[in-house]
């Protein structure tokens, strides 16, 4: 055989091994089986149960905890409001319920001054807050479950109107806060849970209309902690 040829059947003979080893890898592969495929779904279906609840209770958590910051940033709207139009704004809230309200007090707001006046010694009536009521909603399974306004007696006549006048929503409605011009507010607080008794509770500072988002606990626990006669602490 001449030299040349034996070079070329030697070249051809390796280029064969060499791609019968390349080969062999693909060769040996094979498919995921049913049983293995089954087995990475079981997998993710424990993980999700595991992993599912804890997402949904910080779902929940963050809804309630969202309620309870919707409720000072309304008061603080209210202090602002009341003090750039001059005129009362009155805050109420439905007991065990989830709707609360904001409107202003368009006449007898001189009658709010002093307690004469709140009184209507001058023998007149006090007349009722106007139909300009911004009436808003807790999301659904975050009610008001407790609160309190400290009595003053320059709101008595507001109150009496307003008991008076009736809610057309139904329901038992809270004693009203108010929000006055100087700045000054009602010293009250709101305590807002849900369906799993978890709670805020909502504090706001008469002198300075300022309010404060206490830390999350029980309902039962916020409730036992609450001094009576207590409004602010």
């Amino acid at each position: 055989m001449h030299p040349g040829e034996c070079h070329s059947v030697a070249q051809f003979s390796r280029s064969a091994n060499s791609r019968s080893v390349e080969l062999l890898p693909a060769q040996t592969r094979r498919a995921f089986t049913l049983i293995e495929i089954m087995m990475v779904l079981l997998i993710l279906v424990v993980a999700g149960a595991v992993v599912a609840p804890n997402v949904l209770n910080m779902l929940r958590r963050q809804r309630l905890k969202s309620a309870a910051e919707s409720m000072r940033i309304a008061w603080s709207r209210a202090h602002v409001k009341a003090m750039k139009t001059g005129r009362i704004q009155v805050f109420r809230y439905e007991l065990n319920g989830n709707q609360f309200s904001l409107q202003p007090w368009t006449s007898g707001d001189e009658a709010t001054e002093g307690e004469s006046e709140a009184t209507n010694g001058f023998g007149g009536t006090v007349e009722a807050p106007d139909a300009t009521v911004e009436t808003k909603k807790l999301e659904d399974g975050i009610t008001f479950a407790a609160g309190e306004a400290k009595f003053q007696a320059r709101a008595s006549a507001v109150e009496t109107s307003l008991q008076n006048a009736g809610t057309a929503e139904g329901g038992q409605w809270s004693r009203p806060i108010l929000f006055y011009p100087d700045g000054s507010a009602t010293d009250a607080y709101v305590i807002v849970s849900d369906l799993k008794q978890d709670a805020y509770r909502i504090n706001l500072r008469g002198l300075t209309g300022t309010s404060q988002v206490s830390d999350e606990k029980k309902l039962d626990d916020l409730l036992a902690a609450i001094q009576p006669g207590e409004v602010t602490p």
